[in-house]
């Protein structure tokens, strides 16, 4: 219950841009809801779950550093708004 209690509490200090879940190419929250964006954050899953899967087959400290910073600079442009 206390959980509902804060996370009520929570709701209500969110700035009302915060509360619209309609999706707006245009907005810079609300962009998150649109399909488009949609599919590109199920595209990054993919691409962590098989970076991830030759860390498992690969598993040296030079191997992994990399995988893990190439696959982080994959994600942030492939998400990015331009």
């Amino acid at each position: 219950m206390f959980k509902y209690f804060v996370l009520f509490h929570c709701w209500l200090a969110a700035p009302n841009w915060m509360r619209d879940h309609t999706p707006d190419q245009d907005h810079f929250y609300r962009r998150l809801f649109t399909a488009k964006h949609k599919a590109k954050r199920r595209k990054v899953k993919s691409i962590w779950i098989t970076a991830l899967s030759v860390l498992l087959l690969f598993p040296s400290p030079p191997i992994i550093v990399a995988t893990l910073l190439f696959t982080t600079f994959l994600s942030f442009s492939y998400l990015d708004e331009s």
